[in-house]
């Protein structure tokens, strides 16, 4: 309802931005009927009216709706290929600004990387990055890929790490937490740093679920 209604709106204002409202609606209704209490953290404040890479951890479906929530800006996630595969899921995301990754394929991956970063031209947003690239079944922190800290560099924007607490087993709890850390400005990096840029983006995921857990 909501996605088909942001498509339409779309098509007819040719303003893609307008998905903010329907993905907050969304991501409000779902945690409604689904009775999850959200407490937003925020261990160091930033600049909202700025654009960020946003990179949270993942370990749950209710992930996705809880940072629409949490995030009062424009916004856009890098989902996996194979959600492009239902038509009609495709084409609202495609036309909200959303782009896909081909995870087993790195040339396919950088050229929907390259895709986003011309569109950001045109119609600047937030970008939201899962570094795990796939959720973890255990809840800790599995291996972190280098995308984020490489579309970082190549976009300029700064990456805002992320902590999800809660996610995992909110069914049973019907709390959540989502802590923003402190930015990680990559301007003064090159594509070398990008393994360092990446640790840096897991330690501080870590301490940040450690210090709120």
């Amino acid at each position: 309802m909501f996605g088909f209604s942001s498509l339409i709106e779309i098509i007819i204002t040719g303003k893609k931005e307008n998905f903010k409202r329907y993905g907050k609606g969304w991501s409000f209704f779902l945690l409604k009927i689904y009775g999850v209490k959200l407490e937003i953290i925020y261990d160091k404040n930033f600049d909202q009216s700025k654009n960020f890479i946003f990179c949270p951890n993942h370990s749950s479906l209710i992930d996705i709706p809880v940072v629409f929530k949490s995030i009062d800006q424009y916004i856009v996630f890098l989902y996996k290929k194979e959600l492009s595969r239902i038509p009609i899921f495709k084409t609202i995301l495609d036309f909200a600004g959303f782009f896909y990754v081909d995870r087993s394929n790195s040339e396919s991956a950088k050229k929907s990387m390259n895709l986003l970063l011309h569109d950001l031209k045109t119609t600047p947003r937030s970008v939201v990055i899962f570094p795990e690239g796939t959720r973890s079944k255990k809840g800790n922190l599995i291996d972190f890929k280098k995308g984020a800290a490489v579309f970082s560099l190549n976009s300029g924007l700064p990456i805002i790490p992320v902590a999800i607490i809660g996610g995992r087993n909110w069914w049973e709890t019907k709390k959540v937490k989502v802590i923003f850390g402190k930015e990680i400005n990559t301007e003064n990096f090159n594509y070398e740093h990008r393994i360092i840029i990446t640790e840096k983006i897991k330690n501080r995921i870590q301490t940040l679920l450690e210090k709120y857990c």
